[in-house]
């Protein structure tokens, strides 16, 4: 089944494509000093704490695809 099918109102946008899969950074935060972000490496979160809608991407790490939270679409896992 592909993802405009699978999609939901939570993970469409106004014309009603979907907005998953994207693919990205894991989770994650950036420095900020005195009240700038410092545009560095990024921080990444403990990995056991990583959303359950997020797969990394085994070939890059700390990058992979999200899928939306509530019905599923774009998920890399699903068959």
């Amino acid at each position: 089944m592909d993802d405009v099918a699978r999609s939901c109102p939570h993970c469409t946008d106004p014309d009603g494509q979907p907005c998953y899969p994207a693919y990205g950074l894991a989770p994650h935060a950036h420095q900020v000093t005195n009240g700038c972000l410092v545009m560095a490496e990024p921080i990444f979160e403990p990995r056991g704490t990583w959303p359950s809608h997020f797969v990394e991407d085994p070939e890059a790490p700390g990058h992979g695809t999200w899928f939306c939270p509530f019905c599923g679409a774009g998920n890399p896992e699903a068959s």
